[in-house]
């Protein structure tokens, strides 16, 4: 199974949210195989106000690893 906290150690991943309901949100990532991995976390994880539909990333700077909201620069 697949687990979150893991995840937030891989830096480049790549999300999108694919539902919402109360405080989770079920959310597509894609692993480094190229194919998505369905988790459940909760909305506060997420720096801004998510929606359905959104995307996200996960990114380090200094050594922090963060989510970052909308898709990562080119």
């Amino acid at each position: 199974m697949f687990e979150f906290r893991k995840c937030l150690l891989c830096v480049g991943l790549l999300g999108v949210v694919d539902q919402i309901q109360g405080n989770s949100a079920t959310v597509e990532l894609r692993n480094t195989e190229g194919t998505y991995e369905s988790v459940e976390v909760p909305v506060w994880v997420f720096p801004c106000e998510v929606r359905e539909g959104d995307f996200f990333y996960v990114d380090q700077v200094d050594g922090v690893t963060e989510i970052r909201c909308g898709e990562p620069p080119a």
